[in-house]
């Protein structure tokens, strides 16, 4: 596995089964990304914060994060095959697993 993320510098755009859509920058520093929510209830915002990442199976990628607002994401995201799978949980304990499409 090469230490330097495979998409650094690549933004993508992921919209969600559950109607939410993200656009996800990887900086070219392969260390840090830009989240930036493109509707719902958090519209407008976006925070920079550090990603960790590894390849597994079958061309995916997990990549995860903890948010500024402290909520997790992790991702299982296949960037040639366009697929995401997302798993976030808020500081309420909510928990959230959604599906999507990434351009």
């Amino acid at each position: 596995m090469s230490d330097r993320f495979p998409y650094a510098g690549q933004a993508f755009i992921i919209k969600m089964d559950n109607g939410l859509e993200v656009k996800n920058a990887y900086h070219p520093d392969g260390k840090t990304i830009t989240i930036e929510f493109l509707n719902g209830d958090l519209l407008g915002t976006v925070m920079d914060v550090p990603f960790t990442w590894r390849e597994v199976a079958g061309g995916f990628f997990m990549v995860s994060w903890q948010e500024s607002d402290k909520n997790t994401v992790v991702h299982c995201d296949n960037f040639e095959q366009q697929i995401s799978y997302a798993y976030y949980t808020t500081m309420q304990g909510d928990f959230y697993v959604m599906e999507g499409k990434i351009s």
